[in-house]
């Protein structure tokens, strides 16, 4: 077997992102537990092949385990909407970025969080039975030799690691959201945008969301899933894919990122505004001036989408 180089190039990784549950030599798909092999052909091209295929490769790059997303991801044509102020719109143009907030700073409390805390107990008594199996069975050469205080003291620690690695987390994930729906939302005008006089919402695609970011590996794009918390848990890889089922009306699709370094608040990441606005719409509370105040400044910044007033304005007849 190869020895793994760790040469892990943005195409690389950008390949076995998109196509991460399938080998991309002969479409086999992959089950939790499978081994997926990173790595370049004779050609040097990027590969993503299951074992089957692995003889392909003139280098190996990295294996995995394979283990399925947290998340699923819509269609590429699923139409995604984000509603907005005046002023975060300028900040969307002007800065040509879109802006993740560090999912401490939401107001929702349980981003991140693994369940309630009057639950906890359970969860600590399956982990810790579950380090405990894991610390008493080494993989294959390797043999336990650890006393049952030894393996009762490493198993509390890797528990309060995990434990201490879920706040930790809070303060390295960011997290830029969006509404899935085919249709425009009365309901969120209200929740997320400051003053509907002034309010703007843009749609977008997944695919548009996701080419606009330049296809970044490293940013996932995906559904959040609605748990009811007093019955089940978030696993500690998929806390921050999952929310309370009193948000599922918000049929969110986030994008997501891991910053170790960043201790701001939020961040810019360059987007492409050609690929990610697909239609613009003003507030159904909007005065008529306000939408010639947003052509010019479209115009100011070479948007070429014209702003178009929202559909719930429409007459209905008796």
């Amino acid at each position: 077997m190869q020895e793994m180089t760790y040469r892990l190039t943005a195409d690389l990784r950008r390949l076995s992102s998109e196509n991460h549950d399938h080998c991309v030599s002969c479409g086999h798909l992959f089950k939790e537990g499978n081994t997926s092999h990173l790595g370049y052909s004779q050609n040097d091209e990027p590969l993503y092949v299951c074992d089957n295929c692995c003889h392909s490769l003139k280098e190996t790059a990295i294996r995995h385990y394979f283990s399925p997303r947290p998340y699923e991801i819509p269609a590429q044509e699923t139409k995604l909407w984000r509603y907005m102020d005046f002023t975060k719109y300028v900040s969307l143009l002007s800065s040509k970025s879109i802006y993740f907030t560090r999912t401490d700073c939401f107001d929702d409390l349980y981003e991140g969080a693994k369940g309630i805390k009057k639950n906890k107990e359970r969860w600590d008594s399956h982990y810790l039975e579950f380090f405990r199996r894991a610390i008493m069975n080494p993989p294959e050469g390797y043999v336990c030799e650890l006393s049952k205080e030894e393996i009762e003291k490493d198993a509390l620690r890797l528990l309060k690691e995990m434990e201490m690695g879920g706040k930790a987390g809070k303060k390295s994930t960011f997290v830029n959201c969006w509404h899935e729906s085919e249709h425009e939302s009365e309901a969120m005008w209200r929740l997320y945008s400051s003053f509907l006089p002034n309010a703007i919402a843009i749609r977008t695609s997944y695919k548009g969301l996701y080419e606009s970011l330049g296809r970044d590996p490293s940013i996932n794009i995906g559904r959040v899933k609605y748990i009811d918390f007093n019955q089940n848990y978030a696993g500690p890889n998929n806390a921050f894919w999952r929310k309370r089922k009193s948000f599922e009306h918000e049929k969110e699709v986030r994008a997501l990122l891991t910053d170790m370094k960043c201790n701001e608040k939020g961040k810019l990441l360059p987007c492409d505004l050609d690929l990610l606005i697909e239609d613009i719409f003003v507030s159904p509370y909007a005065p008529e001036w306000f939408l010639h105040l947003l052509n010019d400044i479209n115009e100011k910044f070479s948007i070429k989408i014209k702003p178009r007033r929202s559909e719930l304005i429409e007459e209905p007849f008796f």
